[in-house]
């Protein structure tokens, strides 16, 4: 006859070892439990073949010393010298009357009486040789084919039972499912790592608002401002310095109107009967080359000293002029100084905020990654669930038709 394991193996479809749902050491217990069920719920005619007997002598009262393996005793007898004499069961608080021979209630050789105490049993008389029929519930093991003392025809009850419980245990099982506990365990972490770069992601992007948003004044709208405060100082009217967009640099003697004046001037003594009408450079020159001709040596000398002296008062003028232009070229090296700068800080800011682009960019692509890991993992959770129910189905419904079998079967050992 296969084991009972193997019997239960046959009912659940489970493979059961040393380390399955259920183990052997449980499919054992799983059985032991089985075979003590099924002996309380026979009827009496069964009782006794599941029935041992052992042996003791009669004590007094108080002196009780026959331990009971189990609660269930068929029936005790107690010899009179010639046969056994059946013994009535009393409770243990007549016992002192029953050991008293004056008593109506006193035991005999042959009204032997029986009872159980703090999980010992005595009979009355004392002294007597006695045997009483207890039902020892038996052990029984997972690599067991057959339990002693018990009926036959009953033993498929048991492993019909252990089935029952060891698809219970690995229905259990399924509930603590150590991959999913796992999976589960990943996509909590997929979903804290996400959370972490988002938050670094979002830090990132809090100092490129900072470094861009105009409404707060932030570093590069400074900057910006800057430059177009300085471009404007070029057309500005009345700024300081004023350049390009004033009219007073050409029309009231202010920047390049200066230069202009003193070129004007340094045209005059060429050219614009200056410092006489007869003595512009021009005159005097024609007026030194005429002397010349007419061999009046001195007279050309002083025309010609007096031309020097008109070069110099024009180079004078065009030395006025150039300080005029170097005064207009620093104040426009001055706004191109403060462009620059400000250009320079808003270079230096933008490429900080590209670079802090870049890294809300790779914290986003982690985040992303991890957002997909667990997206994975919850997939992996659902197909094994999936599983999972299918198993757990089936083992609920197998489970269900072989509790009805074990009970259809009690009911029939019962009507024996």
């Amino acid at each position: 006859m296969a084991t009972f394991e193997a019997q239960v193996e046959g009912l659940t479809s489970l493979s059961i070892d040393g380390s399955s749902a259920p183990t052997q050491t449980e499919l054992t217990q799983f059985l032991t439990d089985a075979a003590s069920e099924v002996i309380t719920a026979m009827p009496s005619s069964l009782r006794y073949l599941c029935a041992t007997e052992d042996t003791f002598t009669s004590a007094a009262v108080g002196s009780e010393a026959e331990t009971l393996v189990s609660g269930d005793v068929l029936q005790v007898v107690r010899s009179d010298g010639t046969i056994n004499q059946p013994c009535r069961k009393i409770n243990y608080r007549d016992a002192g009357r029953a050991s008293d021979s004056g008593d109506m209630k006193a035991a005999s050789a042959t009204d032997p009486v029986y009872y159980i105490y703090a999980g010992k049993l005595n009979a009355l008389p004392a002294s007597g040789s006695c045997k009483y029929l207890e039902i020892n519930r038996p052990a029984v093991a997972y690599g067991d084919s057959a339990v002693s003392n018990f009926p036959d025809e009953y033993e498929y009850l048991l492993p019909l039972y252990a089935s029952v419980k060891s698809l219970q245990n690995a229905m259990a099982s399924k509930a603590g499912n150590s991959d999913i506990t796992t999976a589960l365990g990943a996509l909590k972490q997929s979903i804290t790592n996400a959370g972490t770069e988002i938050g670094l992601a979002k830090t990132e992007a809090a100092e490129i608002a900072a470094y861009t948003d105009t409404a707060s004044g932030s570093n590069i709208e400074t900057a910006a401002d800057g430059i177009a405060i300085a471009v404007s100082k070029f057309q500005a009217d009345n700024s300081d310095p004023a350049l390009f967009g004033d009219t007073t640099q050409y029309t009231t003697g202010e920047g390049l109107t200066r230069v202009n004046a003193a070129l004007d001037v340094a045209i005059s003594y060429i050219n614009g009967d200056f410092p006489a009408s007869t003595h512009d450079l021009l005159l005097n020159l024609a007026d030194v080359d005429a002397q010349l001709d007419s061999e009046d040596i001195e007279l050309a000398g002083a025309r010609m000293q007096q031309a020097s002296t008109t070069m110099s008062a024009i180079q004078t003028s065009i030395n006025i002029a150039q300080a005029h232009i170097a005064d207009w070229n620093a104040a426009v090296n001055a706004l191109q100084s403060e462009i620059s700068g400000f250009s320079s800080e808003v270079s230096s800011r933008a490429a900080l905020v590209s670079t802090k682009v870049q890294a809300v960019q790779s914290y986003t692509g982690t985040a992303n990654a991890y957002l997909s890991q667990a997206s994975s993992n919850a997939a992996e959770i659902q197909s094994r669930l999936s599983v999972l129910t299918t198993e757990y189905t089936w083992l609920e419904k197998q489970q269900a038709k072989l509790q009805a079998d074990y009970d259809k079967g009690i009911q029939i050992m019962r009507g024996a």
